[in-house]
């Protein structure tokens, strides 16, 4: 397995990529039709309904997740130990991992604009979540 996808264990595709199961092609549309749907669909699901991927391969990607996540990651530096206001908020349940990755391209489109605006920011603005939360979040994220 490659390191790019060892440094992000979650992410379905790559890791699918990385075994030989799908091509970025399959992946592409995939995500496509993922980010097209109206309620929340797992890739995995969707691989499988467009014959990219067997029940078995889901299976391996999935416990090659759960092995991942199990791993305790020692974080290097300060700024690696300080948790992410994001996760913190998927954590608690204020928001999911979707809006989460929705409002994380929002943020970097409106970087490339020169625009800087916290994802904490952005979420309440949207409406997504409360300012009551985001505090709460914050401090969450200050004490760990």
């Amino acid at each position: 397995m490659s390191s790019a996808v060892l440094a992000q264990p979650k992410l379905f595709g790559l890791i699918a990529m990385s075994q030989g199961f799908i091509t970025k092609e399959h992946l592409d549309e995939c995500i496509t039709l993922q980010q097209e749907s109206t309620v929340q669909r797992q890739l995995g699901t969707i691989m499988l309904e467009r014959g990219h991927m067997t029940a078995k391969q889901v299976m391996q990607i999935l416990a090659i997740q759960a092995r991942a996540a199990a791993k305790p990651s020692q974080p290097q530096t300060k700024s690696e130990r300080k948790r992410r206001l994001g996760e913190i908020l998927v954590e608690r349940g204020y928001i999911d991992r979707q809006t989460l990755t929705a409002v994380l391209r929002r943020q970097e489109l409106l970087r490339k604009n020169g625009v800087r605006s916290p994802v904490g920011e952005i979420l309440v603005a949207l409406g997504k979540i409360t300012r009551n939360q985001l505090s709460h979040a914050l401090e969450m994220q200050k004490s760990a």
